[in-house]
């Protein structure tokens, strides 16, 4: 018989994964409704950052990598997945349609030929972790399996292995971050001063999550704090040769930010399978002044997406996530700002 619908089992599963996906300042920009055996994953106006990301990049490539979880998740059931991205131009907020075969009817992979049901025990796992790492590298192998992760996404991941390369990227994340946090629109100090520091339990980025301040030389940190107390907190010495990525796509569209965010999520999904920690330095390439720094000019990929940073450094705590139910958008409703419910 054909399974016309989602049963609460799938919902819950697809849906709690999905929320385990990475978002700038943790804003978790997305929305869910449930349409028989399809998932619409939507952008949350109401979680963008207008002043931060005007264009909306990093709103998408969060979204993007909330979609890769739900493929995940539905992998681990053994169902395929058909994905479209941005299906409906009449609805502004509908960024995927994730449709969901029958569970136990495909072979765990997603059907497209990776290990994407490998991944789900590591939803829970992953972090963003800006605390200071070994001095050590990345082994080849683990390279080269990030890399993998990401070309499966449509994605090139490029590591910089460049020392001067690598110090300029360092400079350009540094400079740009606290150009970011002393800036004088006024705007965007209110949206950090909205999502960032202070006591959080299910959202924003709370102080203790900030990690210490770079001392000197800059490192290849995000200095988000804007409070004086978070402003003024510890510093330590971060690696002078940290090891740094860039993930790339063909082109820059919101199409394109969407798939960034799936390569994003499967390659630190990896990273975590192998221990390795990340955080994206998202400064450098989301601004439309600074971008074409990062670009290789010898590359055919010449849309550099997120510039990232990798080590070995201790296992932080969960990130604070809202309710479930807040994420659901009813299923006969148009209006996707509309108040959750199931």
């Amino acid at each position: 018989m054909l399974v016309q619908e989602l049963d609460q089992v799938e919902r819950d599963t697809l849906v709690r994964a999905a929320i385990l996906a990475p978002s700038t300042h943790n804003t978790q920009p997305w929305r869910f409704r449930f349409r028989r055996r399809s998932v619409e994953v939507h952008r949350d106006p109401r979680r963008e950052l207008g002043a931060e990301d005007p264009e909306g990049r990093m709103t998408l490539i969060g979204v993007g990598a909330a979609v890769l979880n739900l493929r995940v998740a539905a992998a681990s059931l053994g169902a395929h997945t058909m994905i479209l991205l941005m299906p409906d131009p009449q609805r502004p907020t509908l960024a995927a349609q994730v449709s969901v075969g029958p569970r136990g009817n495909g072979n765990g992979d997603g059907g497209d030929g990776g290990s994407l049901g490998a991944l789900y025990p590591f939803l829970s796992r992953r972090r963003t972790n800006g605390q200071p790492t070994a001095h050590r590298g990345i082994p080849g192998d683990v390279r080269d399996d990030l890399s993998r992760a990401t070309a499966c996404e449509g994605a090139r991941l490029e590591w910089i292995d460049d020392r001067d390369r690598v110090r300029w990227l360092r400079e350009l994340a540094t400079d740009a971050g606290t150009g970011i946090a002393e800036a004088d629109d006024p705007r965007q100090l209110v949206e950090r001063q909205v999502w960032v520091g202070g006591r959080r339990t299910n959202e924003g980025v709370p102080s203790t999550a900030l990690g210490p301040r770079s001392g000197s030389p800059p490192g290849p940190v995000r200095d988000l704090g804007v409070d004086p107390g978070d402003r003024l907190g510890d510093t330590a010495k971060l690696e002078a040769e940290p090891n740094l990525a860039v993930l790339s796509t063909s082109r820059d569209t919101p199409h394109d930010w969407l798939t960034t965010g799936q390569a994003l999520q499967r390659l630190l999904l990896s990273a975590t399978i192998h221990g390795v920690a990340a955080s994206l330095l998202n400064e450098p390439t989301g601004h439309a002044d600074l971008g074409w720094l990062v670009r290789d000019p010898k590359s055919g990929w010449t849309e550099p997406q997120v510039v990232l940073r990798f080590g070995y450094g201790p296992e932080l705590p969960p990130t604070p996530l809202r309710p479930v139910e807040e994420f659901i958008l009813d299923e006969h409703a148009d209006d996707p700002t509309q108040p959750p419910g199931w």
